[in-house]
């Protein structure tokens, strides 16, 4: 959702009038083979912003009721006044819809939080100026103060009540764990071996927060890193470092099982994108001491996109797929499942200015990746001009926050339903929100039965579609490493697809164990660069 003033906009809010029900299934558009259905909606839960999935299926979510306090509170409805919920949703009759709701965790240092990580029994909650880790000792989905835990892993990010803030930590093939925040700055975060991120720009405003921010910046690393970024570490908080940076503000990351980091990215002007990270690259929309807007550099005959990104300028990495104006937010890698063959290995974009979810198959390309975007599910003719609210057409009201993969395999679209994007407005005042599950025609896929406790089950947690199950599987690998794990993984990293066996291969190398593969698996590209990671 894009901070971004409309001029005049507010001037016809009088006049709106709200819708009581999502979009009819019926009104989108689904890509060939697939169907949609509305799989949970409010109250079951509110004003949807992350999802992700358990190792039961259940889907997790973080709620913004409480969006942006100092322009919507007192003009909506609902408000939550004991801070914004993280919810747990499931089917228990297995219908294929949503009939069970509770609370895991309400918490007023939770103010519209942007990012939500389910890592075995850890949940990671992401809310400038916090990383905040609510470990469910007892394992019974409800935070529980006396007997559960609550920590503050990394703390110092800006943006508080913010677009442009800390979003959501994902778990990487390796172990590690990685990040986004916007440039909502500045950012000064120490982590738990002791080494300091600084990093600002030239960006200020959206919030009556965000009125110091700080160009210039420079880490313990020596290097001076601008704007937004995207970070890597250990699970304890420790090894911080950056990966990418002088972002805008991208809502989120994703990274396939060999390890390639894709995010997408919002625009100043007609000029989102969808981008594939070269480690340690500059993104560009910043100068690179921070100091100075694209607007600032633009050089004649440039046009805006390349401008924006900088794409003329020395030591900036290609944009990827420019496709204009709109609001991207959450981004997902789906790469097996219950969607059939043809969409495997896919790169999934939620695109709430647009009203629908973008898909790509990435493919080599030189040096990065070529990036060919088509319509998964959308509300809205791909060729007409977003715009920022809509009051009449209610079709335009369907904001995609959040696609994930979850651990049944089928996909799922949190809809925030609002007929404004952004500028940090909220027009809706009811809270409602929906949950969308795209599935093959006909079928109604279940999760799998995992046994965390033997060798078989944590290799099939390996295997599962959705990241935080693999994530849980690694854990069990790696942790207390054992002769028939090893021999599995070993067995796995010979796999005919190379996902799975890439996903075998970062596990060996966490535990120390040497890989036994044919010179065939050796001669694919992918394997001689998983190598060298």
């Amino acid at each position: 959702m894009r901070a971004k003033t409309i001029n005049c906009i507010f001037l016809i809010v009088p006049a709106l009038a709200v819708a009581n029900e999502p979009t009819p299934v019926e009104e989108f558009f689904v890509a060939e083979g697939l169907e949609a259905t509305v799989w949970a909606q409010a109250p079951l839960m509110f004003n949807p912003t992350n999802l992700d999935s358990d190792s039961l299926g259940r889907i997790w979510v973080t709620e913004a009721v409480d969006y942006r306090s100092f322009r919507n509170e007192g003009e909506v409805n609902l408000w939550h006044k004991k801070g914004d919920r993280v919810m747990v949703l499931q089917d228990t009759d297995a219908d294929g819809k949503a009939d069970s709701s509770h609370v895991f965790v309400q918490d007023k240092d939770l103010v519209a939080p942007m990012g939500l990580s389910v890592l075995d029994n850890r949940v990671i909650v992401t809310c400038s100026p916090n990383m905040i880790v609510y470990t469910d000792v007892d394992r019974d989905a409800r935070f529980d103060p006396k007997v559960d835990k609550k920590e503050i892993l990394l703390t110092g990010f800006g943006g508080f009540d913010h677009d442009h803030s800390l979003h959501t930590v994902k778990a990487g093939p390796d172990g590690d764990l990685y990040f986004t925040t916007g440039n909502a700055g500045p950012h000064q975060v120490t982590d738990k071996s002791g080494w300091t991120l600084r990093a600002g720009s030239s960006y200020r405003g959206g919030s009556p927060y965000n009125d110091v921010n700080t160009p210039g910046l420079v880490s313990d690393d020596g290097r001076m890193y601008v704007g937004g970024l995207a970070g890597r570490m250990r699970p304890d908080g420790t090894g911080l470092r950056i990966i990418g940076h002088n972002f805008r503000n991208p809502y989120e990351l994703c990274l396939d099982s060999f390890g390639n980091v894709f995010q997408n990215d919002n625009d100043d002007t007609i000029s989102c994108r969808t981008t594939w990270v070269m480690e340690y690259g500059n993104l560009g929309f910043s100068s690179n001491d921070g100091q100075r807007t694209w607007r600032a550099d633009q050089r004649p005959g440039q046009t805006t996109p390349v401008a924006h990104w900088r794409q003329e300028d020395p030591g900036t990495i290609p944009a990827g797929d420019i496709y204009g104006p709109g609001s991207p937010t959450g981004i997902e890698y789906y790469e097996n499942g219950a969607l059939g063959p043809e969409y495997r290995n896919m790169l999934l974009s939620a695109e709430a200015g647009r009203n629908r979810i973008w898909m790509y198959f990435p493919k080599p390309q030189g040096a990065g990746f070529e990036l060919r975007r088509s319509t998964l599910f959308s509300t809205s003719n791909p060729d007409e001009k977003p715009r920022p609210m809509d009051k009449d057409d209610t079709r335009k009201w369907f904001r995609p926050s959040d696609v994930l993969v979850g651990a049944d395999g089928a996909v799922y679209v949190a809809d925030f339903y609002d007929p404004f994007i952004g500028g940090h407005r909220m027009l809706e005042p009811d809270g409602m929100g929906t949950i969308y599950r795209i599935t093959r025609k006909g079928k109604n896929p279940r999760p799998p039965v995992i046994d965390f406790n033997t060798t078989e089950g944590l290799i099939d947690a390996l295997r599962n579609p959705a990241h935080s199950v693999r994530y849980a599987g690694f854990l069990g690998l790696t942790g207390s490493p054992n002769a028939s794990g090893v021999e599995a993984l070993l067995e796995l990293s010979k796999h005919a697809n190379a996902r799975f066996a890439a996903r075998a291969m970062y596990a060996l190398a966490e535990i120390g164990a040497p890989a036994r593969t044919s010179s065939d698996f050796r001669n694919q590209a992918w394997s001689r660069v998983l190598a060298m990671l």
